[in-house]
């Protein structure tokens, strides 16, 4: 069996279903992982908001092209197979008229900007073009708001075939991320399927967390700290939920 994992940026996917990668891989399944806003930024003068997360990673020089390299270790410990798509980090995106369209923490997660619809129907027709006929599609659920996992989740959408959905971590830690999955779970409109995660599967999904050395310290006060994380998400779902939407009779 294939699994596909559709990841917004470079480190999303492993982040949130790390354990769950690896578990497929040993069972002898392929797992590709594409990540969707992979592209480097545009040569000209960045925004001062990019600028300043480029120094909160440490990276001031390709920082896309060093987390491409981080990633590609990263699928390596869980021996999945990367894949990069076209597509800039929302934090580089401006409008047709030159005018940057994300410039701030607040922006970015307060709503995907009116003037990129467009992108939405333009990844989902990429997507529908490359992606095979014949595997397993998991997709973020889009838990923190974060426009690249909302523009990813609603071209998905449009696809028209079914996907299953990871909670996006380190978002789903925050209180209103327990809450969206706690509502799923009443709501009727959503099924989760439970898979299992054992010890090596967990120590696994630790070491290529620590593969992104420029985005764990912003996420986490330790390395002992994200492996407490990873081992509470599996002991919240007793392993790893995938979700997919009850189809209406």
């Amino acid at each position: 069996m294939k699994y596909i994992y559709l990841s917004p940026h470079l480190d999303d996917a492993v982040f949130s279903c790390g354990g769950l990668i690896w578990e497929q891989t040993q069972n002898g399944h392929t797992v590709e992982i594409w990540t969707i806003f992979s592209d480097d930024p545009p040569p000209d003068e960045l925004s001062p908001f990019a600028t300043s997360l480029h120094q909160d990673w440490g990276l001031s020089h390709d920082p896309i092209r060093v987390r491409r390299k981080e990633d590609v270790e990263a699928c390596q410990i869980l021996g999945a197979t990367p894949k990069y798509l076209p597509y800039l980090d929302c934090i580089y995106r401006k409008s047709p008229r030159g005018d940057i369209l994300y410039q701030s923490e607040e922006e970015i997660f307060g709503g995907m900007n009116p003037a990129e619809r467009t992108l939405v129907d333009l990844l989902s027709q990429d997507l529908r073009k490359q992606l095979p006929s014949k595997a397993v599609f998991a997709a973020p659920l889009g838990i923190g708001n974060h426009v690249d996992h909302e523009i990813t989740r609603k071209a998905v959408r449009e696809l028209g075939f079914p996907v299953h959905y990871y909670a996006d971590y380190p978002y789903l830690r925050e209180p209103e991320g327990r809450e969206i999955l706690s509502f799923m779970e009443r709501s009727g409109e959503w099924s989760k399927e439970i898979f299992p995660i054992s010890e090596d599967g967990i120590k696994k999904w630790h070491l290529a967390s620590l593969a992104y050395s420029s985005q764990v310290p912003i996420f986490w006060e330790s390395e002992e700290y994200l492996l407490d994380e990873i081992r509470e998400i599996v002991g919240i779902f007793n392993g790893l939920a995938l979700w997919k939407p009850v189809e209406n009779d």
